[in-house]
């Protein structure tokens, strides 16, 4: 039951090789039963990894995307690998500093929102997103 965040750097069948936010390291992380066969996990998205487990394990994932525009509806946002103007719009809650042109990380519990914005490929605030996230995660998946 002890998250770490990570971000992803390659994937096959069973799980990731994830750069641990923290230390940099890299570490071999598998698919959790909530995450297998369910959920695509991509390079570049940023994940909360669960390190209670016999083997460390993927608990949640959130997206990485590029800012088209920002609006009173809220950060229009493309995920990284799809084509300009594919767009979900989503909200900043926490007032994450976003910028068109810029890249984030969002996502959601409950509601679709920007979780972090990206800096040296990682979240610019690691500590905030374990603070506002990792207790939902928690709760959601059970561990």
């Amino acid at each position: 039951m002890s998250f770490v965040l990570g971000t992803v750097v390659e994937c096959d069948q069973t799980g990731c090789t994830v750069r641990l936010v923290e230390s940099g390291e890299t570490t071999r992380a598998v698919f959790s039963q909530l995450v297998r066969d369910k959920v695509r996990i991509r390079r570049q998205q940023l994940v909360a990894i669960d390190e209670g487990s016999s083997l460390p394990e993927i608990a949640w994932r959130w997206f990485r995307g590029v800012v088209e525009s920002i609006d009173d509806a809220g950060v229009a946002i493309r995920r990284l690998d799809l084509p300009p103007g594919s767009c979900r719009t989503v909200t900043n809650p926490h007032g994450i500093a976003a910028a068109v042109g810029g890249e984030v990380y969002y996502g959601h519990l409950d509601d679709w929102e920007v979780v972090a914005a990206v800096h040296d490929d990682a979240p610019e605030d690691p500590e905030s997103v374990c603070r506002r996230y990792f207790d939902r995660v928690r709760e959601i998946t059970g561990t």
